[in-house]
């Protein structure tokens, strides 16, 4: 049980890992570099600050990405596996429904109180923007989880904690760029955001579905095994 749980979470992580890297490369990736250009061309000039760097060389750079992409998308099919042993629901539609709560949970919730960004875009200070993720991470969560499997008379307050993040950090406590940037930079962020968006939307819909179906044959086993 647990080899084959270890199994489905790896091999569906790596893949998904994998189709986010491809992904990035395509999107955000070349965002990424325009707008270190832009950075670059605004900062005063040190002779030989970025000669030697690693992240210089492209090959380094994408062996990083692709490396922290694998290990993100094992981490989190950890967590699939996690939950429909606990569930005892699994398979294609369970892992594809469970990818779309990931993705709300941990990408989208917390965009719309802080959007993803490149590196030439200023937000709110680092601690701040952590602070307002994690709050509308967990807030995303547990609201998702009350809305679909609490009582009917919590629903509401599921609903009322998905919004809450947008109200503290929007209008109480916003994490928004205080100042407006050139029109392209901000055209540059804007177009960023979407393509990070659409691309965790792909890399949990393949990472649900994988894990989902790959996980099947376990809890099958379990259930068999349990008769016995």
């Amino acid at each position: 049980m647990l080899s084959r749980t270890l199994y489905a979470a790896f091999v569906a992580g790596a893949a998904a890992g994998v189709l986010l890297f491809v992904l990035q490369s395509w999107t955000t990736l070349p965002l990424i570099h325009q707008a270190e250009r832009y950075e670059r061309a605004e900062a005063p000039v040190h002779p030989h600050s970025h000669a030697n760097e690693p992240s210089d060389n492209k090959l380094v750079r994408a062996a990083y990405t692709t490396t922290g992409d694998v290990l993100v998308g094992i981490g989190f099919a950890m967590l699939l596996a996690a939950v429909y042993a606990l569930s005892g629901n699994s398979g294609l539609v369970p892992g594809l429904l469970w990818g779309l709560a990931g993705f709300a949970t941990f990408h989208l919730g917390p965009a719309l109180v802080v959007p993803p960004s490149t590196p030439a875009f200023e937000l709110a200070p680092l601690s701040i923007r952590q602070a307002a993720w994690l709050i509308a991470a967990f807030c995303t969560g547990l609201g998702l989880a009350i809305f679909v499997f609490g009582p009917k008379a919590a629903k509401i307050g599921g609903l009322l904690l998905l919004f809450l993040p947008s109200v503290l950090f929007r209008f109480l406590f916003p994490v928004s760029a205080s100042d407006i940037p050139s029109p392209d930079l901000s055209a540059l962020q804007h177009l960023f955001s979407i393509y990070v968006l659409g691309d965790f939307l792909l890399f949990w819909l393949v990472l649900g579905a994988l894990s989902g179906h790959l996980f099947e044959p376990s809890a099958d086993f379990h259930s068999d095994a349990g008769l016995t």
